[in-house]
């Protein structure tokens, strides 16, 4: 077998590597809290859509049980 370092996920690794070195601490912490602001905003909209359907499916359950039991109008 080859050696890891040169294979292409080895390869990748090891530049992973030397740019997170690279990298000044400040610049790496910022795109932390990126992730972390990102992850954040995703959560909060899949919330307010679980939250809107929800809403929709009570409004429309009820419409149709309202027009579904009253007597239809006459001409």
């Amino acid at each position: 077998m080859s050696d890891d370092r040169e294979t292409v996920v080895g390869a990748a690794s090891k530049f992973a590597q030397s740019l997170v070195g690279a990298l000044p601490p400040a610049f790496l912490l910022l795109c932390l809290l990126n992730v972390v602001f990102l992850g954040l905003v995703m959560w909060f909209l899949a919330d307010q859509i679980d939250r809107r359907t929800a809403l929709v499916s009570t409004v429309i359950t009820r419409c149709m049980d309202i027009a579904l039991h009253a007597t239809p109008p006459t001409p």
